[in-house]
C-alpha cells in the first residue's frame, strides 16, 4: 500500500478530530480564537482530504494541485489571523531579530516554491511576541515550527520521490500535524478566564 494514503488519512482523521475540538471549546468559552482555529485546522483538513480522494480515486500523485494547495495557503492565513486576533501589544514596532529570522524564512519558502510572505509574516509576529511579551508562548512556539516544517516538507519533497515507504518526508508530515494540532491546547493554556479579544 501506498504508505501517502497512510499519511494523508491520518492527517484528515487527526485535523478533523481538531477542529471538532477547536468548535468545542468555542461552544462552551465564546472565544473567536477557537473559531479561527477550527478554520485552521479545516482548511488543513479539506485540503489533504481532496488531496487522499484525489490519490485514492485516481492512483496518481498530481505534480501540481492547486485546490490541496489553496487550502493549505488558506489554513496559514487563518493562522495569520490567529495572531492579529491575539496580538496585545499596544504600539507595533520592527525590531531586527524578528525581521532577520521573518525574512529568513521568506526566502527560504520562496526558494522552495511556497507561500513566503505569509510564512514570512508568521514567524516575524511569533519572535517578536517571544522577544518582547511576558506571557506565554506555547502557541507562537507552535506556529514557529509549523512553518519551518512546511518549509522542509516542501524542500524535503524536491529530493525524495519515493512515497510508497516511510521516509523523511513522512517524519516531517507526521510532527507537523501534531505540532499544529497542539495550537488547540496551547491555546486553551494560554487564554485565561475573561479575556477579552
Amino acid at each position: 500500500m501506498n504508505f501517502e494514503i497512510i499519511d494523508n488519512v491520518f492527517q484528515v482523521a487527526v485535523f478533523f478530530a481538531a477542529a471538532l475540538g477547536d468548535m468545542v471549546y468555542w461552544f462552551y468559552k465564546r472565544d473567536r480564537l477557537y473559531i479561527i482555529l477550527a478554520l485552521v485546522h479545516g482548511c488543513f483538513m479539506m485540503g489533504t482530504l481532496y488531496f487522499v480522494l484525489h490519490l485514492v480515486i485516481r492512483g496518481i500523485v498530481p505534480q501540481v494541485f492547486y485546490v490541496s494547495e489553496i487550502s493549505w495557503i488558506a489554513s496559514y492565513l487563518f493562522m495569520h489571523t490567529y495572531q492579529i486576533v491575539r496580538y496585545r501589544i499596544k504600539k507595533i514596532r520592527i525590531a531586527k531579530i524578528p525581521v532577520i529570522c521573518g525574512a529568513g524564512v521568506l526566502i527560504a519558502s520562496m526558494w522552495s516554491g511556497i507561500f513566503g510572505i505569509v510564512a514570512g509574516v508568521i514567524v516575524s509576529i511569533a519572535v517578536f511576541q517571544i522577544l518582547y511579551e511576558k506571557e506565554p508562548h506555547g502557541v507562537c512556539y507552535c506556529m514557529i515550527i509549523c512553518v519551518v516544517l512546511e518549509v522542509a516538507l516542501y524542500v524535503s519533497s524536491n529530493f525524495i520521490h519515493d512515497y510508497t515507504r516511510f521516509n523523511l518526508y513522512f517524519l516531517i508530515d507526521f510532527v507537523l500535524t501534531i505540532v499544529n494540532v497542539l495550537l488547540l491546547p496551547c491555546t486553551v493554556w494560554e487564554v485565561t478566564g475573561d479575556d477579552v479579544y
